[in-house]
């Protein structure tokens, strides 16, 4: 596995902290705070050397930043860094770490906006036809980190809902038709190959969970006040929904990728773009179950959370098997005892 450094940074780099972060907080919110907060701890450490690192290559190498916010393969995988910083403020918000909270959306938000700009401007060079032809699942973090500064300005100044969250949140779930019409008119005309149906279309069920999930705060701070109106109420469900409809076709796309056309199945680090959705999922679908008092939805919620951290330590398990030096003398297809 190369090594990654400042100037090879990959713009989803953030995916880790992002994954870990929510998983931090489903455990949370179903009592597992010992566990919880061992995994904030991680995410605390990544979220920091990676920091460092975006940092220093925005710094040292800007013409290379430039072409990656030009580049559609690209531009989509810098929002990890704003959901990364959102998530990670939600979090910490909850405990003794609120200054430390409120110092992350700083980053986030005008980083959100940037990228947004990147988007919209992508799109105008690019026209209906090569957005088509371009898009696929990484689109979808642009509606994640939309939703995610949602979220942080939902956590960090508690109290009733404010029109500039409900105005974000609107427009995250627009945004999210949006690529979600974009990205079925690309597999729908120009189709799939199996290497192609890679991890990060999960994130259509994430960035439809997200937004649930600040649907579902805001709706408790009472953007329906006293109660969630009928129309909130129905947008609410409807993308719980969609989200779980979403989950059976996610799975048969990885039986049909890895065992019918049997794609190597190892370590990749998109695998954290599988982490993230499972425990959004498992974190909005309480939240909305605490929101519209149905006491089943609070425990699937509380049991996707364990799920969640399953599949957590079966990718971090893998990112260490993957980095474990080789033996010397051995290539990547040579056997122990057929050394030369």
């Amino acid at each position: 596995m190369p090594s990654v450094t400042a100037r090879n940074l990959p713009p989803s780099a953030f995916a880790p902290v992002m994954a870990t972060g929510i998983v931090s907080q489903a455990l949370a919110a179903g009592g597992a705070r010992r566990l919880s907060d061992a995994l904030l701890a991680v995410a605390v450490v990544v979220y920091g050397g990676l920091l460092a690192g975006l940092v220093w290559r925005v710094a040292r190498y800007p013409g290379e930043v430039a072409a990656d916010l030009r580049d559609p393969g690209r531009l989509f995988g810098f929002f990890t860094f704003v959901a990364g910083s959102d998530v990670l403020a939600v979090r910490l918000a909850s405990g003794p770490w609120r200054a430390a909270a409120v110092a992350l959306p700083m980053m986030a938000v005008p980083a959100c906006a940037v990228l947004l700009g990147c988007v919209a401007r992508l799109a105008y060079r690019l026209g209906a036809g090569g957005m088509v032809r371009r898009a696929d699942g990484t689109w979808f973090l642009c509606v994640v980190g939309l939703q995610s500064t949602v979220l942080a300005a939902a956590a960090l100044a508690p109290g009733r809902a404010r029109p500039a969250e409900a105005f974000g949140w609107a427009a995250g779930v627009l945004l999210y038709a949006a690529v979600a019409t974009v990205v079925a008119g690309r597999l729908t005309r120009f189709g799939i190959r199996p290497r192609e149906l890679a991890p990060p279309y999960w994130i259509t069920m994430g960035a439809c969970a997200i937004s649930l999930l600040a649907g579902a705060r805001l709706a408790h701070q009472g953007l329906g006040a006293p109660h969630p109106g009928p129309v909130l109420r129905v947008v609410l469900l409807a993308l719980w929904g969609w989200a779980t409809c979403l989950l059976p076709p996610l799975l048969a796309a990885g039986v049909w990728r890895h065992l019918v056309h049997r794609v190597p199945l190892g370590y990749e680090p998109a695998f954290w773009t599988i982490v993230f959705p499972t425990g959004m999922y498992a974190v909005s679908t309480a939240a909305l179950g605490e929101t519209e008092g149905i006491r089943r939805l609070v425990a699937l919620g509380h049991v996707a959370a364990w799920v969640a951290l399953g599949m957590w330590a079966l990718v971090a398990a893998g990112l260490t098997h993957a980095r474990r030096p080789r033996p010397a003398g051995l290539n990547s297809g040579q056997k122990p005892g057929q050394e030369k």
